[in-house]
């Protein structure tokens, strides 16, 4: 399969050199000169016991790589609407676009710009990655990933279905466990609660995923916080498996050394993306007439955090 993967942080590369050993796969970065490095240098991806070296054809122009059958678009939330009006050229009849982004922040980006032109869906991944360098590659956690069209029952079109189960295949055969669901958005809904809990509070206390259990005050606000999402997803039809509370302490505990994407963003001078996470939550609510005074008071603290580092790279 050709596939093009759009952002080389930690799961963009993470997937490129997952894919590479079976298909054609480019990676597109929008620095030339990043680009020319890791072409030269090839990428890491660090397990536990071992690690591996991956080439990856990667470029700065995406005209270079001409129409693929596979998008995995990884950028940060903030960049997704940048990308969408400039993928025209990666796209024909037998092209899908999987969205991979954290939070809810660019559901409304995907049908307002790309329309019925595209063939789009979402995917959550339960992956954990930190990118240490250009290129190089921490995969610290495994996990299923699930892909999926934003409906309420997988389209009957076979065309799309097609699409998807191929990607499904292509990357499960890859060793990324993928299966494709009916109710996609109660998994990225599902994901979002978990990250609402504990990405905007370990960029807070500057700390990794499992300190914030161990103080009494800090739990009771990730508790508060989780269950203001909760409220608000099951106003729009949203179910949960589990409870989401629950999902989110023991995902604070089977990571508990993990930096939070959210942090590592902090670290290194980065905008986050609590708007697309705890931001794009309080819009909802604000819809639906909903209060989220936590999630208010988090995203206020975290835009603070961004404020006093004012050199963002």
């Amino acid at each position: 399969m050709k596939i093009a993967v759009i952002g080389p942080g930690a799961m963009g590369c993470l997937l490129a050199g997952a894919l590479c050993d079976a298909n054609k796969v480019w990676l597109l970065d929008h620095n030339p000169d990043r680009a020319d490095l890791l072409n030269r240098q090839g990428l890491v991806i660090e397990e536990i016991g071992h690690s591996r070296s991956c080439r990856v054809n990667v470029t700065a122009d995406l005209r270079q790589i001409g129409p693929v059958e596979l998008i995995l678009l990884c950028v940060k939330a903030g960049k997704v609407k940048e990308v969408l009006h400039a993928i025209g050229p990666l796209c024909n009849q037998e092209s899908l676009l999987l969205a991979l982004q954290n939070g809810i922040g660019h559901l409304p980006l995907l049908p307002e710009i790309l329309g019925d032109s595209a063939c789009w869906g979402l995917g959550v991944t339960s992956h954990g990655a930190t990118l240490i360098g250009p290129g190089y590659v921490l995969h610290k956690g495994q996990g299923i990933t699930r892909i999926g069209l934003p409906t309420e029952s997988i389209s009957t079109d076979a065309k799309s279905i097609e699409k998807l189960t191929a990607a499904a295949q292509t990357l499960t055969g890859a060793g990324i466990q993928t299966e494709l669901v009916p109710d996609i958005l109660n998994h990225v809904w599902a994901k979002l609660l978990v990250n609402v809990g504990i990405n905007a509070l370990t960029a807070i206390h500057d700390c990794p995923n499992g300190v914030l259990l161990e103080s009494v005050e800090t739990v009771a606000i990730m508790e508060a916080a989780v269950l203001e999402a909760k409220h608000v997803a099951e106003k729009i039809g949203i179910t949960f498996g589990d409870d989401p509370w629950h999902v989110t302490r023991q995902v604070c505990l089977a990571t508990a050394a993990n930096i939070s994407s959210m942090l590592q963003d902090i670290r290194a001078r980065r905008p986050t993306e609590i708007e697309a996470i705890n931001g794009a939550l309080i819009r909802k609510a604000a819809e639906l007439g909903l209060p989220t005074p936590v999630n208010e008071e988090l995203v206020r603290k975290v835009k603070e955090i961004e404020r006093n580092i004012h050199d963002f790279t």
